[in-house]
């Protein structure tokens, strides 16, 4: 019996894409599909374990079509690192392989209309292990986290490239909203 080959799940996400309107129903149809290629060591290799010692996470890209739409990254987070507060502007579906990440939610009061500025209080918390998944909406503001001793890693699959969404990181504490930014590893 052969595994669920990566080139398979990116033709299943173009045939979803294709088919579905509803950035929900997507979301909903990639996440069993991304549990299972997360379950499939197949295709995985070390080279994924790497985190860049400034980030504190390693974004390796798997795919990305060349308008930047349907992105797809094996993510490894460092012990006790992450990433602050974020949206995507983007949907997104992720997929524990290895590990274990802490994921806190955010909902933002502010209607975002002035500049640099963010009133986010935390709603719920989460931690995300191999054969679990969770799905990001656009306007979903999350923190990330690995909770554990070792290096974490997860499949992200996204409705566009994360770094060309626009999207931002938020201090809480603060009540800022920067532009978010990070280095891919190639």
């Amino acid at each position: 019996m052969t595994g669920y080959s990566f080139e398979e799940y990116v033709s299943d996400i173009r045939a979803i894409v294709a088919e579905e309107s509803e950035t929900k129903a997507i979301t909903d149809r990639i996440k069993p599909l991304a549990l299972k290629l997360a379950s499939d060591p197949s295709w995985f290799e070390d080279k994924y374990r790497y985190t860049d010692p400034d980030q504190g996470v390693g974004l390796h890209l798997l795919h990305e079509e060349e308008n930047h739409d349907l992105a797809v990254f094996a993510i490894a987070w460092a012990p006790g690192r992450g990433v602050d507060a974020h949206n995507h502007k983007t949907w997104a579906v992720v997929s524990g392989i290895e590990g274990q990440e802490h994921e806190t939610n955010y909902d933002r009061r502010d209607d975002g209309s002035k500049s640099g500025f963010a009133d986010l209080v935390a709603t719920k918390e989460e931690t995300l292990y191999p054969g679990t998944a969770v799905c990001c909406l656009p306007n979903d503001i999350h923190s990330v986290r690995n909770n554990g001793d070792k290096v974490a890693v997860s499949l992200h699959t996204y409705g566009r490239h994360l770094n060309h969404t626009g999207r931002s990181t938020f201090d809480v504490d603060a009540k800022t909203e920067t532009p978010l930014i990070l280095k891919i590893e190639e």
